[in-house]
């Protein structure tokens, strides 16, 4: 897409010198929806407001890949696959254990457990159906052809219905989990000698519950305490697995590149004070010089002061960063992680 509308832009920007730095380019609706999760991760850092921009940037980007990759084909058939495995196993075990005697309502809870697997595997599948077909509309979009009001009004309804049912089975199972241990403490050694089958399955069933449980709590965890600690860490996730739309090495090219220098006032540097002097670029466009403040002179992504020397890159809003930074950052989203401006299409993302 466009160089064009991006050397527009960056023209535009460069033609007042005078230009605010950190202008920030967001709605008050998209502010106010946007500040809550800023503001959580703001509290426990205890870091300014632009860099948690950027990490609640990457923690929207890390959810949309998350659940991009969860209802992927390989994931959605393991997750029907080991589902399905769950309710034959209970079904069998409910057949075979017949004569089995259990001093607590403990087969009632295997039943259980096993509609709510079925109930998972159908909505899992109606969702990753949805998704499918939304991502077929994206394309007849591209190729021009129409696609009305109505046919996404019914998209969204289906999705929220399915969501809110996932959410209700999710809930119900945690209740039914809670159930199924009182009765498995609760029937004890007799409940092991006059059902030991039934005993086993559901002791088997209750701890795959609670290691599951236990690995996405850890690995949300180790993602949160990244989006504090190792913005890098999570972009380079990122990149790794990137999916949609980035810029492409020409539209890197055409950004405007400077070299930070520090100005020294008498004898000696001022602290944080300093100039970004235009580079040219291989598009020989030429920007002008820009002076920034101690509390300018930092890169939003990783946190780190620029240093004497060191590259750095303006986006058409006129927010910059280190030239590393950044473009790891667009070739996985072409947005700035601050303001959402696309630099490809020259419009603000909402």
């Amino acid at each position: 897409m466009s160089s064009t509308s991006l050397s527009d832009a960056t023209t535009t920007s460069a033609s007042d010198p005078h230009a605010p730095l950190l202008r920030s380019r967001q709605s008050d609706a998209s502010a106010a929806r946007s500040s809550a999760l800023a503001l959580l991760l703001g509290r426990v850092t205890g870091r300014r407001g632009a860099s948690m921009l950027v990490r609640e940037t990457a923690a929207r980007e890390l959810e949309e890949r998350r659940a991009d990759w969860g209802y992927s084909k390989p994931v959605v058939a393991l997750d029907i696959l080991w589902n399905t495995a769950f309710v034959v196993v209970s079904v069998v075990m409910l057949i075979c254990t017949v004569n089995e005697r259990p001093n607590t309502p403990v087969r009632v809870w295997i039943c259980g457990y096993a509609l709510q697997c079925s109930m998972h595997v159908v909505l899992v599948w109606l969702e990753y159906k949805r998704r499918n077909a939304r991502r077929a509309s994206g394309r007849g979009e591209e190729r021009g052809e129409d696609v009305t009001d109505s046919e996404d009004d019914e998209d969204s309804n289906q999705s929220s219905v399915t969501k809110r049912c996932e959410s209700v089975n999710t809930l119900a199972s945690f209740i039914w989990w809670i159930v199924g241990f009182y009765w498995v403490i609760s029937g004890g050694n007799i409940l092991l000698q006059q059902a030991p089958r039934l005993y086993w399955l559901a002791v088997v069933f209750l701890a795959f519950d609670v290691f599951f449980a236990i690995f996405c709590i850890v690995l949300a965890c180790l993602i949160g305490i990244a989006l504090c600690c190792c913005l890098p860490c999570i972009i380079a996730i990122l990149y790794a697995v990137a999916g949609q739309e980035g810029a492409s090495e020409a539209d890197l090219s055409i950004l405007p590149k400077y070299r930070f220098q520090i100005i020294n006032i008498g004898e000696k540097p001022s602290v944080g004070v300093g100039k970004m002097v235009p580079v040219e670029t291989s598009s020989g466009y030429l920007a002008n010089e820009r002076i920034l403040l101690p509390e300018d002179a930092e890169c939003c992504i990783c946190l780190c002061s620029y240093e004497d020397g060191v590259d750095l890159h303006a986006l058409p809003c006129n927010h910059h960063f280190h030239s590393t930074c950044i473009v790891k950052w667009l070739k996985m989203n072409a947005t700035c992680p601050l303001c959402k401006y696309n630099i490809l299409k020259g419009t603000e993302q909402v």
